[in-house]
């Protein structure tokens, strides 16, 4: 473990070659945990069947990389503190986890997307992808996270975003896009995530949420949702961020959420309200949902906008197999895409492969992501050359795809799209 080989952090210790963990820093690590992820944990049965849907594994072929050995981790320190057996072993020091077994967590806690690919392949559907993220969660109270990730969660909790983005110019650009901010009068609250907002994408957001001739608003202080900080182990500082943007939308008055971001939706329709111990009682809706909906009422119309290519769809996880959205985004690029390659997989199947996501962002993790995105974009060369996303972290992937010369040629956001396509 080199220079923290002897760290002290809130019930954690290393100490020639054994690593100590006491019961307050376990019950941090698992104070969310649902009665699905207790009884997850606890049945997974290894069978590794889950590593054939994980492009890490596939490009490694390691077996700190197949989605249940981690989960199989999680668990191991879970029984220690909460099953009579565990306990008892933990007593007669007849578990325990060396250093060089904590070495490996480091190791694969961020050789995932959380994509839940390793859930729907699950024969059990072991909730596989979250327990990488509680291996996170060790590594952020031990003291032995990525340096990278870490700032997330500092930012997000100094300045309300990931990147650092300044709250003043957060203002500043959604008045230059025209973006009614604090309005009261609104119906809809529009949250987007910080890498929308410094893709630019948040101008073409604000074209489609006008065409729709809605009441809507921003908030002056939402720069982004707050799940980096999540994908960083830091679910407190998420938490924080989870529970402002309800308190916004609860002073504002609206009646819904909309956010544009895939993993954006997730977290504050389904993450985000299990970890808070949250009832909702605000509708969260993606954008695609919103439009589609919209549609349907013919509140809008859809033209086939001015794309000549053929192109395809990098569904996003977090909205179809994590959030249960498939139909609304599908649907509208049917409408507006002259030249649409749909496809066959439904957008949760298991057989589509993720993009790096977030890990993009991560300049440790360039080589390995670099690695495992190639099983996704050649996938979608083989339907297209152009891809649309639904997603700024998709976005981003598909983008360095592109710069690595792996199977496809140019990418869309699919605000780009609507904002094109559609006719009030």
């Amino acid at each position: 473990m080199g220079e923290k080989e002897n760290k002290v952090c809130g019930g954690f210790k290393v100490e020639k070659g054994k690593v100590k963990i006491q019961r307050p820093l376990v019950s941090r690590i698992f104070d969310e945990m649902s009665h699905y992820d207790v009884w997850g944990i606890q049945e997974c049965m290894r069978c590794g069947v889950c590593r054939f849907t994980c492009p890490f594994w596939l490009v490694t072929k390691k077996g700190t990389d197949v989605p249940a050995w981690r989960t199989y981790e999680i668990n191991k320190m879970f029984s220690m503190f909460y099953t009579g057996y565990g306990t008892v072993a933990r007593y007669l020091r007849l578990r325990r986890i060396s250093s060089k077994e904590f070495k490996s967590w480091v190791d694969s806690a961020y050789n995932c997307t959380a994509c839940g690919g390793c859930t729907e392949t699950s024969p059990l559907e072991i909730p596989n992808w979250y327990t990488a993220l509680l291996l996170r969660r060790v590594l952020h109270f031990t003291g032995f996270n990525l340096p990278e990730v870490e700032t997330w969660a500092e930012n997000t909790k100094k300045f309300g975003n990931a990147f650092g983005l300044e709250n003043e110019k957060w203002v500043e650009m959604a008045n230059n896009y025209g973006l009614p901010t604090d309005s009261k009068d609104s119906e809809v609250l529009y949250v987007p995530s910080a890498l929308e907002i410094v893709q630019g994408y948040i101008n073409e957001v604000g074209t489609i949420m006008m065409s729709m001739k809605g009441k809507w608003t921003v908030s002056s202080k939402l720069s982004d949702i707050g799940y980096y900080a999540y994908f960083a182990g830091d679910f407190e500082t998420a938490r924080g961020q989870f529970s402002k943007i309800y308190e916004e939308a609860k002073r504002l008055g609206v009646k819904k959420i909309v956010t544009s971001d895939g993993a954006g939706y997730f977290f504050l329709r389904w993450q985000a309200p299990k970890s808070l111990g949250y009832k909702l009682d605000l509708q969260v809706e993606h954008l695609t949902e919103t439009v589609y909906n919209a549609y349907k009422e013919s509140k809008i119309k859809i033209d086939k906008a001015d794309f000549n290519d053929e192109i395809t769809v990098h569904d996003s996880e977090f909205m179809s197999r994590l959030g249960g959205l498939e139909k609304p985004p599908r649907e509208l690029l049917k409408l507006s895409l002259p030249k649409f390659k749909e496809p066959k997989p439904s957008p949760s199947s298991y057989n589509l492969f993720t993009c790096g996501h977030h890990l993009e962002l991560i300049r440790d993790k360039q080589d390995i992501v670099k690695k495992m995105r190639a099983y996704a974009a050649s996938q979608l060369g083989n339907w297209a050359k152009s891809v649309v996303t639904f997603d700024p972290n998709c976005k981003l992937s598909i983008d360095n795809a592109i710069r690595d010369s792996q199977g496809v040629e140019k990418s869309y956001y699919y605000t780009n799209i609507l904002s094109k396509a559609i006719k009030s």
